[in-house]
């Protein structure tokens, strides 16, 4: 492992499931194609788990959510290569949400890097597309599984 960056980065996402579905942020650079993945970012200093994720949806999906359980704790170790190489520690909290039920998918005003639009996905096609991180498609096909574990370690 190259030098790991000093601090855990805290990222919270929203796990928002509704009819068999998932709604995730489509994002495509010329770098990694065209890739998914669940709305969320990290932490400010000062915010609950709960406020950061709520406003992470204002931001990227442009509406209101009901934050409820913390579904996943996974630790995440990010390989970096500018200013040189690195690993940057990341804590990925996966909270399930819920959008209003008219909601309809959107950008919001502040969208991810590369973001290109927001839609609903079928959790049995996932593995059919780039879900990014990797590890995010498994987790959310076993939600529903009565062994589903809270904290899933290191993964990577």
């Amino acid at each position: 492992m190259d030098q790991l960056q000093s601090g855990i980065r805290i990222t919270v996402r929203a796990v928002i499931i509704q009819q068999g579905k998932v709604l995730l942020i489509k994002k495509q650079s010329l770098a990694d194609g065209i890739r998914y993945t669940l709305p969320g970012g990290a932490l400010e200093a000062g915010e609950t788990l709960h406020q950061a994720v709520k406003r992470e949806c204002l931001e990227e999906i442009d509406t209101t959510v009901t934050a409820h359980d913390v579904l996943h704790i996974a630790d995440f170790f990010i390989p970096k290569l500018k200013p040189q190489p690195y690993t940057r520690h990341q804590l990925e909290i996966l909270i399930q949400c819920q959008v209003p039920a008219d909601y309809i998918p959107r950008s919001g005003c502040e969208p991810d890097k590369h973001q290109v639009s927001v839609e609903w996905l079928a959790i049995d096609t996932l593995a059919e597309h780039t879900i990014s991180p990797h590890f995010f498609a498994d987790l959310l096909t076993q939600l529903s599984s009565p062994q589903n574990t809270i904290y899933v370690g290191a993964v990577t």
